[in-house]
């Protein structure tokens, strides 16, 4: 169970600078599934994420979570980055373990997100942005979070390190039975990687539901995907695509399969 019941939060509470970053949450997250936060700058998406691991205490209102085990992966998560060795870096949470059992668990969480055992001695602040984010992302998994949460987590990085950082969360989600939530501005990540998506303004929740449902409201103003652009373009044109079709993969079976009935039909009306 993850429910906000009517919670706010204030910044400064008390002083002529107050300012209410969220007013009223009411929520109930569905678990194991991959949640995309989005929301302009300022809408209360930090803070709201920041009340999960009580880095905050809300100002009003209940948390209630039964998960222990929360993850949150920073911002520019290689920012957090202060040891001298990937090995030292990502075995700082157990590093009351026994060698033995350390080492081991650290490959582990390597392997989970797409590093191996050549990476232990090298200098995490020699490494690539990817590979930083990586690492980064290993010092959480190894503290085995039942919530993983993900503040921008492929901001600043060339397109493959964004797809690989993307599948390695996708793949520890099946894996783990984990509830992943992803903060981001870009729609194209929340498009092909959210089950659900809630949707912040001025500090409150205007939607939660379906991702494909999200785009589908013009009143939100938001910045489309760019499968689902081409999906309006394609209906515009006579060449319906279901609304709830936003996954590129989903999107080139549909049209494939929509071509090849066509001239199915074609080669029938020729003979």
């Amino acid at each position: 169970m993850i429910r906000f019941d009517g919670v706010s939060y204030i910044y400064n509470q008390g002083l002529n600078c107050e300012k209410k970053a969220l007013d009223n949450i009411n929520i109930e997250i569905d678990e194991n599934k991959i949640i995309g936060l989005i929301g302009k700058s300022g809408s209360g998406k930090s803070t709201f994420v920041q009340l999960f691991n009580k880095l905050l205490k809300p100002t009003s209102g209940k948390i209630f979570i039964n998960k222990k085990r929360i993850g949150l992966v920073f911002q520019y998560a290689e920012n957090q980055i202060f040891e001298m060795t990937v090995e030292e870096e990502i075995g700082f949470g157990i590093r009351k373990y026994a060698s033995e059992k350390k080492i081991k668990k650290i490959l582990e969480v390597l392997d989970l997100v797409g590093l191996d055992k050549s990476y232990l001695k090298k200098n995490p602040f020699e490494l690539s942005g990817g590979e930083k984010r990586k690492v980064a992302i290993a010092g959480i998994l190894i503290l085995e979070p039942e919530i993983l949460i993900l503040d921008e987590p492929t901001v600043g990085l060339d397109l493959k390190s964004q797809k690989e950082i993307l599948e390695n969360i996708k793949n520890l989600k099946q894996k783990f039975n984990m509830t992943v939530i992803i903060v981001s501005h870009d729609m194209n990540v929340i498009s092909e990687f959210c089950d659900k998506v809630i949707f912040l303004r001025d500090g409150k929740i205007i939607f939660y539901g379906d991702t494909y449902k999200v785009f589908d409201l013009n009143d939100f103003d938001l910045e489309l995907p760019w499968t689902k652009k081409l999906a309006k373009k394609l209906t515009k044109k006579s060449f319906f695509v279901p609304e709830n079709i936003i996954l590129f993969n989903d999107l080139v079976k549909y049209v494939a399969k929509k071509i090849k009935y066509c001239l199915h039909k074609e080669d029938k009306k020729e003979k």
